[in-house]
């Protein structure tokens, strides 16, 4: 199952791998939907993965990356 979340500008989608332990992965898409950052390592909780999903918005905002 895939959780989005919209965030200001931007979305996140919190994706679970494939593989026998749960892990998951973000992305942060821009508003047209094409994928502006992923997740560089899986996280072991889906809360986890939200929370690192959510730094990197804040960063790109800070930056103003769009």
């Amino acid at each position: 199952m895939m959780q989005t979340i919209a965030s200001r500008s931007h979305t996140i989608e919190i994706v679970p791998c494939d593989g026998l332990a749960p892990s998951f992965r973000w992305v942060i898409r821009r508003p047209d939907g094409s994928a502006l950052r992923h997740s560089p390592y899986a996280f072991s909780t889906e809360k986890g993965a939200r929370i690192s999903a959510f730094c990197w918005t804040r960063e790109l905002s800070d930056t103003a990356v769009r």
